[in-house]
């Protein structure tokens, strides 16, 4: 059983630099912390953050979220014991609750309209939000966000899917697997039969060999140009960066723990850079 000054430990860092923000829960008389590196300072919350975020919700409805920049009772230079009393100053207070922010809430909105829409369709139905159309559920663990029913008739499409896909790996043993997969998706809604696809995979093979020898060739060949272009162009836009964007921005660009969220701050840094200059060339003319 985790006690709270443990949890205060764990995320020390997190809570005196400001930047990630970390939701404290109980399950039972213990204590859990999960950090989150969405800006959620300005309501911008990554897809993956706002699901654990909403399984949390199930576990603990009075679970908080903490920054130390954002929140009160926090500070840089806080000890162990401070950073513990102000979690619990939140939690027991109500501050800062985690239900109370407006994009879980919708969120939760949005799955129950998705449930009802999937029951009068008759179609298996998930409470995971997903982060775009390829975002797909892993098939092969039950993680509790579908009822049964729901998970048993995903498999039978599931295996059915695989069936075709047999056949086509058949045909066509030297395309990859996420490609046979690809095709045999595609092939089931189109109700193409196995012939078809087999006269469609050989000009697919014919075309494809060609293709990636001459893109092999190019790449090969330019590489070194494009290494230095890049390197070239990012070394440049941080220089135009640093005075323009918050620090913080630089700081997650380089250091956040999630990839995605690396390169979300390297987008917004790039549209602020160009939007600067935008306005310096619209303000001389």
């Amino acid at each position: 059983m985790a006690a709270l000054r443990d949890i205060a430990r764990d995320v020390a860092e997190e809570i005196r630099d400001g930047i990630g923000w970390v939701i404290v829960y109980r399950t039972g008389r213990s204590w859990s912390a999960l950090t989150l590196w969405s800006d959620l300072g300005s309501g911008e919350w990554e897809t993956d953050d706002l699901n654990d975020a909403i399984g949390i919700l199930k576990t603990d409805p009075d679970a908080v979220v903490l920054n130390g920049y954002y929140c009160g009772h926090f500070g840089e230079g806080m000890t162990i014991d401070e950073i513990a009393a102000g979690i619990r100053w939140h939690y027991e207070g109500g501050h800062n609750r985690l239900a109370d922010y407006y994009e879980v809430e919708q969120g939760l909105n949005a799955i129950e309209e998705a449930r009802k829409t999937a029951e009068a369709a008759g179609l298996p139905f998930c409470e995971r939000l997903a982060d775009g159309p390829d975002d797909e559920l892993d098939p092969y663990t039950y993680d509790g966000s579908m009822s049964l029913d729901d998970y048993e008739a995903m498999q039978d499409a599931r295996t059915a899917r695989e069936e075709l896909t047999a056949v086509v790996a058949a045909q066509a043993p030297g395309l990859p697997a996420e490609k046979l997969d690809e095709l045999a998706a595609t092939a089931a809604g189109l109700h193409i039969s196995p012939e078809t696809m087999q006269q469609i995979l050989e000009a697919f093979d014919r075309v494809a060999a060609a293709v990636k020898e001459i893109a092999r060739a190019l790449m090969e060949a330019f590489k070194p140009i494009i290494d230095w272009a890049k390197k070239t162009a990012e070394r440049f836009m941080e220089a135009l960066a640093a005075g323009i964007v918050p620090r913080k921005w630089l700081h997650l660009a380089k250091h956040a723990k999630k990839a995605r969220t690396r390169k979300k701050y390297r987008n917004r840094i790039r549209r602020a850079v160009f939007a600067a200059l935008a306005a310096e060339g619209g303000g001389s003319s």
